[in-house]
């Protein structure tokens, strides 16, 4: 029996969202996801607050840096302050190259900064490089 992987998924486009589950259902791939909706609901669902309480913690974050209320970045700056929570692979997602290329030079490890596909296929390649990813980080947070 394969144990469900918790992923924790900060999206605000409805659609993204759909794709995404839609591709992580055509590969197979055993996640267990949850939306958040924007950056303040993201920090909730971490810190297990308010309607989050009772929230498992994530084993993946995937993260839009486009985001209302707190922006992705503002959301990976309090992850990363947190030492409960910066040990979480974090896949960072966005339609803008030049967002992606702020990210990168900012961040450390464990995490990755990818463009968001524009077709289903796309969708599914991401959601293997990104299970690739998770793979690598669990491998090298066990070390």
């Amino acid at each position: 029996m394969t144990i469900p992987i918790a992923v924790l998924m900060v999206e605000d486009n409805r659609g993204d969202v759909v794709l995404m589950q839609e591709a992580i259902q055509s590969a197979g791939l055993p996640y267990n996801i949850c939306v958040a909706r924007d950056g303040v609901e993201a920090l909730e669902f971490l810190r297990r607050q308010g309607k989050s309480a009772g929230a498992a913690r994530p084993d993946l974050i995937t993260l839009d840096l486009k985001l209302p209320r707190k922006t992705g970045m503002e959301v990976l700056d309090e992850i990363q302050l947190d030492s409960t929570l910066c040990n979480i692979p974090i896949v960072i997602l966005s339609s803008s190259v030049s967002e992606l290329k702020i990210a990168r030079a900012r961040r450390e490890p464990p995490y990755n900064c990818m463009a968001k596909p524009n077709t289903f296929e796309g969708y599914v390649e991401l959601v293997k490089i990104i299970e690739a990813f998770r793979k690598n980080a669990q491998k090298e947070g066990a070390s």
